[in-house]
């Protein structure tokens, strides 16, 4: 009995490495965008801490905040923890 994987018994695995490239590409500048603000954030908030009374400080974090927000809003994989890339390769579960 031969166990054949799943990329062997449905389809071109170059195909699919390719349409997994292609995503890769096209959301990159987004995770990068949302890390950077990650970044950010972390470092506002650090500074906000430090000085808890400059207005200046609680402005920047609630901007990136609200960046941060909008860009989960609009794109919710960013933030969920799983890869993007398992919707195009993995089997169906059962």
């Amino acid at each position: 009995m031969r166990i054949m994987s799943f990329f062997e018994d449905h389809g071109d695995v170059d195909a699919e490495l390719e349409s997994i490239y292609r995503f890769r590409k096209k959301v990159q500048h987004l995770e990068r965008e949302y890390l950077e603000l990650r970044i950010l954030l972390r470092d506002a908030e650090a500074a906000l801490r430090g000085d808890p009374e400059d207005g200046e400080k609680r402005v920047r974090v609630h901007h990136y905040k609200r960046r941060l927000e909008h860009l989960e809003r609009q794109h919710p994989w960013i933030s969920s923890g799983y890869a993007r890339e398992i919707g195009l390769w993995a089997p169906p579960a059962g």
